[in-house]
């Protein structure tokens, strides 16, 4: 979904007004990333989870404004980077409420903290979000929670590295320049042990209080963020073709964000199959379309590392990587295709039981218990 390649977007043009522009990062991993752009999942697990993505994308995406002249006809400076595609690093941290009820502890929500960095050419923006979840448990044994966020979202631009058609323009910033704006973001999350072996769905939406960001001195160049949906799910299917050894992981997500003119723009949708062998390895494909058009193809593999866990201390890790082959028109700048390694770690565990007090009192030390 990433739409804008600003190292020859503001070259020779001069911008007065709004531009709209999707903000939200890819994720090929969606199902392992889902506090990423949906708070409801928070001490879903009922561990204390971290989760860590980084994702390359359309690697070899060169800015080409070399090719360009300026008005006088003289060659623009060769001095421009050799990949300006999306680069995107993300971590979360996740932590289950829990409540004492009847010696039974009951997960109630759940609280988390991320961080996102997204470079998109000569632009970088930063995300701060923090939030909280509320679960509730419905008689059929299913779960639905509700989750919100806050997110202090940064966008910097770096103007010396944009190249003007009309030297000394004022309307293309120049040095780095940026905004802070507050925007906040809400979903649901619903899982049922009962359906197959579990299906687990969300619904979420970002930027829920659209900001206008502006870039320069004059602040003439102003871009502003829009709402952005996403509608996830996928089911678990132990013995998978009857072997005992395979789980398949079936799951989609739909995602959108509000256009210009209203409404939403074409969805993007990921269809994903992951296949797990006896609990280590994983080796799945990822379908995207955009639209009516296939946009990518990626492969995805996993490896579950074995820990030591015992006595209520259990211990989970992850590690997945995925390699999207683009297929839209997009192959013929993205030389080395997009990559993706993303790590999950979970753990629980229980604290000791304390040992019962003993209290002594000179009046009871030297009593004669046979003759009660």
């Amino acid at each position: 979904m990433k739409t804008k390649l600003l190292g020859s977007l503001l070259i020779g043009v001069g911008i007065i007004g709004t531009v709209g522009a999707q903000q939200d990062p890819s994720y090929t991993h969606y199902a392992f990333n889902k506090l990423l752009y949906n708070p409801a999942y928070a001490g879903s697990s009922g561990n204390f989870c971290l989760n860590i993505v980084n994702h390359q994308q359309w690697l070899g995406y060169e800015d080409q404004s070399s090719i360009l002249k300026t008005q006088g006809g003289t060659p623009i400076s060769e001095d421009f980077a050799q990949n300006i595609a999306p680069r995107t690093t993300g971590a979360a941290f996740s932590a289950p409420i829990k409540i004492k009820i009847k010696e039974e502890k009951i997960n109630v929500g759940g609280v988390f903290a991320s961080f996102i960095k997204d470079n998109i050419a000569y632009e970088e923006n930063t995300f701060f979000r923090g939030g909280l979840a509320g679960a509730y448990a419905l008689p059929d044994g299913s779960e639905i929670r509700a989750g919100i966020e806050f997110t202090s979202l940064t966008k910097n631009l770096n103007g010396d590295k944009l190249r003007a058609h009309d030297p000394g323009d004022p309307n293309i910033p120049t040095g780095i320049t940026g905004d802070t704006k507050l925007t906040m973001g809400g979903g649901v999350y619903y899982t049922n042990p009962n359906i197959l072996n579990g299906l687990w769905g969300g619904v979420s939406m970002t930027h829920l209080m659209p900001q206008t960001f502006a870039y320069g001195s004059g602040g003439t160049v102003k871009i502003s963020t829009r709402q952005h949906l996403y509608v996830v799910s996928g089911v678990t299917v132990d013995q998978f073709m009857g072997n005992p050894s395979l789980r398949l992981d079936p799951s989609f997500l739909v995602k959108s964000a509000m256009g210009d003119q209203g409404g939403f723009v074409k969805p993007e949708l990921d269809l994903q199959g992951l296949v797990t062998y006896n609990e280590l390895y994983a080796a799945g494909l990822n379908v995207r379309a955009y639209g009516m058009g296939l946009d990518a193809v990626s492969i995805l593999l996993g490896y579950y590392v074995p820990l030591g866990g015992g006595a209520g201390n259990v211990q989970t890790l992850r590690v997945g990587y995925a390699y999207d082959i683009p297929v839209s028109y997009v192959r013929v700048a993205s030389v080395y295709g997009t990559h993706e390694l993303q790590v999950n770690y979970c753990f629980n565990f229980e604290l000791p039981s304390r040992p019962p007090r003993i209290y002594r009192h000179p009046r009871w030390m030297m009593r004669d218990v046979s003759s009660e």
